[in-house]
């Protein structure tokens, strides 16, 4: 009997994997400046910026609006 190895998945297979399946349902905040001022780009799983918000709340809020969840990408 052979024995098979198998790899953990690398990071950009999981990066990959999350923004197939989670595309319509999860998004992320990531901070920007917009005309010299603080904002918050929201992104879809896939990296598409959605919207742009000036205050995280804000974005938070309109997401769980849109039935979709805020995700941390530590």
């Amino acid at each position: 009997m052979t024995a098979i190895r198998t790899r953990s998945p690398s990071r950009t297979r999981s990066a990959d994997l999350f923004a197939r399946y989670a595309i319509a349902s999860h998004a992320y905040l990531r901070p920007v400046l917009l005309e010299g001022r603080p904002a918050y780009a929201v992104h879809a799983a896939d990296g598409t910026c959605l919207w742009l918000e000036s205050d995280p709340k804000a974005a938070g809020d309109r997401l769980n609006g849109e039935g979709m969840s805020l995700v941390s990408l530590q």
